[in-house]
């Protein structure tokens, strides 16, 4: 049986199921919770931050977020631990908490997913912009595991990839529906390249 408690890292994007994300970590804070993490072989959630209030105060996590593992790991060139983590179920925070070193914590409930549909002709050109995005970012998504016509996997790999803030990338994990989640994203695309 899986715990409801996990920690917590709040981030300026998010993470969907099967998403991969390299994070580089160097607070003591989330040494300790990623040394904590591989002894014990438990994930740890990541969640979309809400600004701190002051300058005095740590992020902290918003409502939803989606458990991780860690997958790899390495020592960068600057003495920082890099890590290679893979979503694995979203969840909704029932309760956090705080340690004196800044950590979050929380009570977590996970999200059943909903069905999975065949990506609508109507999102084509977001399957492009989704495959040109892998490319240039390098993340390491196996051909076979590349499901563009996927509505639920399209969208989460652009929720992940594209330059929304952390408020609009939390709106999206927090939509249950992959076509909605595709139908909010298709305007605010065309909105950015009307800018450029």
């Amino acid at each position: 049986m899986d715990h409801s408690d996990y920690a917590l890292f709040p981030l300026s994007t998010v993470v969907f199921p099967g998403g991969i994300m390299p994070l580089r970590i160097f607070e003591p804070r989330y040494l300790d919770m990623v040394a904590r993490c591989m002894e014990s072989a438990t994930g740890f959630g990541i969640c979309a931050a809400r600004p701190a209030e002051n300058k005095h105060e740590f992020s902290s996590p918003r409502a939803v977020g989606t458990l991780v593992d860690i997958v790899d790991f390495d020592r960068l060139d600057d003495g920082a631990l890099g890590i290679t983590v893979k979503g694995r179920q979203r969840f909704e925070v029932l309760s956090t908490r705080q340690a004196e070193n800044g950590l979050w914590s929380g009570t977590i409930d996970f999200i059943d997913e909903d069905a999975d549909s065949a990506c609508p002709i109507e999102f084509s050109p977001l399957k492009q912009i989704a495959a040109a995005l892998i490319e240039e970012i390098g993340l390491p998504y196996e051909a076979g595991s590349r499901s563009y016509d996927s509505a639920s996997w399209l969208s989460a790999r652009l929720t992940e990839l594209l330059p929304f803030d952390a408020a609009t990338k939390h709106d999206l994990l927090a939509t249950n529906d992959p076509l909605e989640r595709l139908r909010r994203i298709r305007p605010m695309i065309e909105i950015e390249n009307a800018r450029s």
